[in-house]
């Protein structure tokens, strides 16, 4: 059986390296692009030794934002509700907390699939 090949997320050349968490994130993209696309490759991803640096920058970006879209959308929800407690305006929040979450995921960036306590 040949080798799979491995590809950095960061700068996108076939190198070897820390490999990322197969997350849902990951799982929903390897099957959209199985079913619609019909191209996956099934690659594994990973990061380089020299892109490292670069990745926990943007790990960082994305775990903030992500937190700071659910805490908005979370208090959007609340003042919808303090302003008018409805089915609907709790609908309405919930969606909106949901869109904040889906829009965090604009800047997505995985885990690696390293043991707790281990980021070196």
């Amino acid at each position: 059986m040949a080798r799979q090949k491995s590809y950095c997320l960061m700068c996108a050349k076939e190198r070897d390296g820390i490999p990322i968490k197969e997350d849902n994130v990951i799982k929903a993209i390897r099957l959209i692009k199985r079913h619609v696309f019909k191209s996956e490759k099934r690659n594994r991803i990973v990061i380089c030794r020299e892109c490292y640096e670069g990745y926990k920058k943007h790990r960082k970006k994305y775990v903030r934002r992500q937190a700071m879209y659910v805490a908005l959308g979370v208090m959007f929800l609340i003042m919808l509700m303090l302003i008018n407690l409805s089915a609907y305006s709790a609908l309405f929040g919930i969606g909106m907390v949901i869109l904040l979450y889906l829009l965090s995921l604009l800047n997505y960036m995985p885990e690696l699939a390293l043991p707790r306590g281990k980021d070196k």
